[in-house]
């Protein structure tokens, strides 16, 4: 492998993204914002589920933290608390808005972005090591945070995975 080959895929990479897809991950095919975070949430906690059972705990640990903030961004783009294009930039910021909306308490908005804080980077960065009960007690937080906002939700009939039924 040498730099040229990696430039060569870099670009290949980047005109894959420039070009509109095809093959569209199923579910992920709606123009609706919301939706589209909500389907995404829905996927994040199938693949954590599935990667769990895989003994994966570095990536159920991360796809549960990301799965909590599409499903915040679904309801804040559902609530019109936010628009497309006025997300939080940040992974803090998604809590923070979570609680400021009033999509939870903001103290559970708090300790949200405080478990983010001290333990995702923690995790996939540095020194911490996933485990089978770090990446249950994750998966287990981010699905019932799931269920609790679609039951909330007035399109919660548009989530596609098994975690709300």
């Amino acid at each position: 492998m040498s730099s040229t080959r990696i430039e060569q895929l870099v670009a290949e990479a980047q005109a894959t993204f420039d070009r509109h897809p095809t093959e569209i991950e199923p579910d992920l095919d709606v123009n609706d914002a919301a939706i589209l975070q909500l389907r995404k949430a829905c996927r994040l906690l199938d693949g954590a589920e599935t990667l769990r059972d895989a003994a994966y705990y570095t990536l159920v640990i991360e796809a549960s933290f990301v799965a909590i903030e599409r499903t915040i961004e679904f309801r804040l783009l559902e609530r019109g608390t936010l628009q497309p294009d006025d997300l939080p930039g940040t992974h803090p910021g998604v809590y923070q808005e979570a609680g400021a909306a009033g999509v939870f308490p903001e103290s559970i908005a708090a300790d949200l972005a405080d478990l983010w804080r001290d333990h995702r980077a923690k995790t996939y960065y540095r020194d911490g090591l996933a485990s089978a009960n770090r990446a249950e007690a994750m998966y287990t937080l981010a699905a019932e945070l799931h269920a609790y906002v679609i039951g909330r939700s007035r399109q919660g009939h548009e989530c596609r995975c098994a975690v709300s039924d």
